[in-house]
């Protein structure tokens, strides 16, 4: 599940020339780093996930075995330079995501001290149907 979810979302972001133009495709990670040693740079992190299962699933003979897949994503987006390329990034990634089918759930700014960076602070929900 939520290895899938987090290829899909970096596809998503890597896919786009405006995104990249703007930070460079390795600079687009997942996961935690330590320290991020690079900047700008973006990281995603899957923050929560379910799944449920419908009416017969994996247990009807025939029939319906569909599951629907909720993932949120945090997308955490750093730079040493300014606030403003913070909010140009995260203006970029927006209608990327939700012209994917995403749904914005948050976006958060602040000062992270011990990077010495600014930082924003995007959460994704979607969802997707498994037939299994």
């Amino acid at each position: 599940m939520s290895l899938t979810a987090t290829q899909s979302f970096r596809t998503w972001l890597i896919s786009s020339s405006t995104i990249t133009t703007l930070v460079p495709i390795n600079d687009i990670k997942v996961g935690w780093e330590r320290v991020a040693d690079s900047f700008p740079c973006v990281t995603l992190t899957q923050i929560t996930g379910s799944d449920l299962g419908y009416l017969g699933y994996k247990t009807a003979s025939a029939g319906s075995k569909i599951r629907k897949e909720n993932i949120t994503m945090q997308i955490d987006i750093f730079s040493k330079t300014s606030r403003k390329e913070t909010l140009d990034i995260s203006d970029a990634i927006v209608p990327v995501l939700i012209s994917g089918g995403c749904t914005k759930e948050s976006d958060t700014e602040m000062y992270d001290d011990n990077l010495g960076a600014y930082r924003k602070i995007q959460t994704y929900s979607f969802f997707k149907f498994h037939d299994d």
